[in-house]
Formats: structure tokens, sequence, C-alpha cells
């Protein structure tokens, strides 16, 4: 049998995050396609990625999750669950606001991310300390950006 070449097995890990296909061999290895996750995952880095539940998913922790017909990471900053449902609260270390998700989104971790370097892949460690400097910027750029949606939506003044 031929080994794949890495068009096809990025199509096999795509397609199985998306859940639309067979897990291929070794780990789901897929490309940084973003600046979203600056400094810690730059564009072109390989992120090694593990399936998981969100329930396996913690504050600070970078997951891959689904949107419509593509696939982010971005860190997790907040868990709200009762009862089988669970809500995440996302964001990108680089994005000055992040959104809530569904669990359900969740399609694995990231573990590791190759910097296609000479180092090969580097483990990701959780940080919850990093998901709190991330949700703090969240809300500073929300509270900043509440007299201009005052302005807009209450006054109609666009500038």
């Amino acid at each position: 049998m031929q080994p794949k070449d890495n068009h096809e097995h990025l199509l096999d890990s795509w397609l199985t995050l998306m859940d639309d296909g067979p897990a291929p061999e070794g780990p789901i290895r897929l490309p940084v396609l973003s600046g979203s996750m600056l400094p810690e995952i730059p564009v072109k880095a390989t992120a090694h990625i593990e399936k998981a539940p969100a329930r396996h998913c913690l504050k600070g922790q970078v997951v891959v999750y689904r949107d419509k017909n593509r696939l982010v990471v971005h860190r997790i900053l907040w868990r709200l669950g009762w009862g089988s449902s669970l809500l995440l609260f996302e964001k990108g270390d680089n994005n000055a606001r992040g959104g809530w998700i569904k669990g359900s989104q969740i399609r694995g971790m990231v573990v590791a991310v190759d910097l296609n370097d000479d180092k090969g892949p580097q483990p990701l460690q959780i940080n919850p300390r990093r998901a709190q400097i991330s949700l703090n910027a969240d809300m500073r750029h929300r509270v900043l950006a509440f007299p201009r949606w005052v302005k807009h939506t209450l006054l109609g003044i666009n500038n």
C-alpha cells in the first residue's frame, strides 16, 4: 500500500474533525491558517490535535471547534454547564473579542504545536492565566465599545 501524501493526510484530518470521515493513521495534524492565536501559535505552524469531547476541555486549553464548514483553533476562557448542556466562551489570543460556542461544536484539543523548525512538535500546556488575561481584554473591549453602541443604536449617530 502506498503511503498517503501530505494533501491526502490533510484532507483525511479535516474530514475526521468535521465528523465526515474515518480517522487517519497517527495524529491529526492540520496547518494553522490565521494569526488569531499569535504569539503562541503562529500562522503556518502545525497543530497536533487529539479528538476529545467538550467535557474534557478546561479553561485555558486550546481547542479545535467546528464553525459551519471550517475548523477554528481558539482558547477556552469560560465554561458554563448545566445538566448535559455545555456552553464555552472562546477567543483567539490575538482577537479583540470572543464568543460563545456549544459543547457539541468541539472537535478536539491542541496537544502540541510544530513551528516547522528543527525542534519538532512542542507540547501545548493548559494556560488558565492566559485565559484570564484574554477574558479581561475581551471585557475591556466590550466596555470601551459600549458608548459607540449607544450613539449608533439609540441616538442614530454613525461617527
